[in-house]
């Protein structure tokens, strides 16, 4: 019996020996792999990156080439900016599975790994809109104040291009100068997650007092007064954002390098070396090139009436030669100093009839107005337009972005209607 039992253990012993040294020697000729595991990364496409680009630093070409041909399918790659958000999700092996591209949070881009490749989809989550308004004070800058308000940098760009052609937001903003603002709002599960078109914008200051609201003309989206005038000149106030005017218009100045006096039929606009400078008007560039004292020298034709000259330049824009056509705030060039120059300035003149006119006094005229048979439809953007500004009255939204729909069920809405 003990002799038995003395075997039994022994050969137990014995196996879980033969178990562990088998296991030992097989990890050896057959090693097992780590455990499967999805990994996520949230990247953002940088300045001067491509999606490509961004992608090959960390997956295989194969993948990167492949994940690209299934996105441009539905969506172009070529219109992949800086800023934009991509998350994706892959093995250990750098195999990707799931690639989600966010151009805006209204909407993304998704692709999915299948045995037959990737699939690839839209996906446009649920969304709110809702109509927001806010009203301020500037102290300091427009940018700051507006940003102090809550309003985002992208809202701010709009607000200041409506009104590009009637205030000067380097030199002509002052302290206590007011802003305000109506606009749609996107919220997702009650979040506010972007902005979308201004429908009233207001300004009113040393420089003038402003409204303006949406209205499409025609299918064409612009920005009117009440009477239905066009915002948009035909020119923009400035070709570039500038420190100062180092220099006006005049028939007798003295030359600060030859040292005469003679004329200076243009406008010195003081500004760091290599900031953009944007034709102020649509047209055809007539000249890109060397001109004497002026140096590097874009001009640009109008029209049958105006044409503008941009000298001093450090440098072209790309695609800037003889020929092409610019559109209106398209960059031509760069602050320089080429040229008789003392120092970086861009040299801007204007021609009216081939004869040089002060462009700080030239009366600029206005795009097209609204057209009689969209009078009618005008009107009721007005009277919409009135109740959001009667609205912008109350302190409500003094300051910070407020719903119009939340204000109405307030008590200082209800105490108004009873006035």
């Amino acid at each position: 019996m003990i002799k038995t039992v003395s075997k039994i253990l022994t050969g137990l012993a014995c196996g879980v020996l033969l178990f562990f040294i088998g296991n030992k020697i097989g990890d050896f000729l057959f090693p097992v792999r780590d455990s499967f595991k999805i990994l996520v990364k949230e990247r953002k496409i940088k300045p001067g990156d491509s999606l490509y680009t961004m992608l090959r630093k960390e997956f295989p070409v194969k993948e990167t080439v492949l994940l690209g041909k299934a996105l441009n399918r539905i969506y172009d790659v070529k219109t992949v900016k800086p800023g934009d958000k991509y998350k994706i999700y892959y093995s250990t092996s750098h195999e990707i599975l799931k690639f989600i591209y966010i151009p805006s949070p209204l909407v993304n881009y998704v692709v999915d790994r299948s045995s037959n490749g990737f699939i690839v989809s839209k996906l446009v989550p649920e969304i709110e809109e809702e109509i927001v308004a806010v009203k301020g004070v500037i102290k300091g800058s427009l940018y700051e104040s507006m940003v102090t308000s809550g309003v985002n940098v992208r809202t701010i760009m709009n607000f200041a291009d409506i009104f590009q052609w009637q205030i000067d937001f380097f030199t002509e903003v002052r302290p206590e100068d007011k802003f305000l603002l109506v606009f749609s709002q996107y919220f997702i599960e009650g979040k506010p997650v972007e902005s979308g078109h201004i429908l009233v914008a207001g300004y009113k200051g040393d420089v003038g007092n402003f409204t303006a609201l949406r209205f499409k003309n025609g299918g064409v989206p612009d920005y009117f007064d009440s009477e239905g005038n066009s915002f948009r000149k035909q020119f923009l106030k400035a070709p570039l954002n500038y420190k100062r005017i180092s220099s006006y218009f005049s028939y007798r100045r003295m030359h600060p390098i030859l040292k005469y006096v003679r004329p200076h039929l243009g406008i010195d606009y003081a500004a760091q070396i290599g900031t953009p400078i944007s034709t102020i008007g649509s047209g055809r560039v007539t000249y890109a090139g060397w001109k004497g004292g002026f140096g590097r020298t874009v001009i640009v034709k109008h029209n049958s009436i105006y044409t503008t000259q941009y000298g001093h330049l450090k440098g072209y824009a790309r695609g800037i030669r003889k020929g092409v056509y610019v559109k209106q705030g398209q960059v031509i060039g760069y602050v320089g100093s080429s040229g008789l120059s003392t120092g970086p300035h861009l040299d801007f003149r204007i021609k009216k009839y081939s004869k040089p006119v002060n462009f700080l006094r030239l009366k600029l005229p206005s795009a097209k107005s609204v057209s009689k048979k969209n009078k009618e439809e005008f009107n009721k953007k007005v009277e919409r337009a009135r109740f959001y500004l009667m609205c912008l009255e109350s302190e409500y939204f003094s300051g910070k972005i407020g719903l119009i729909e939340d204000y109405k069920k307030n008590a200082l809405y209800q105490t108004k209607l009873q006035k």
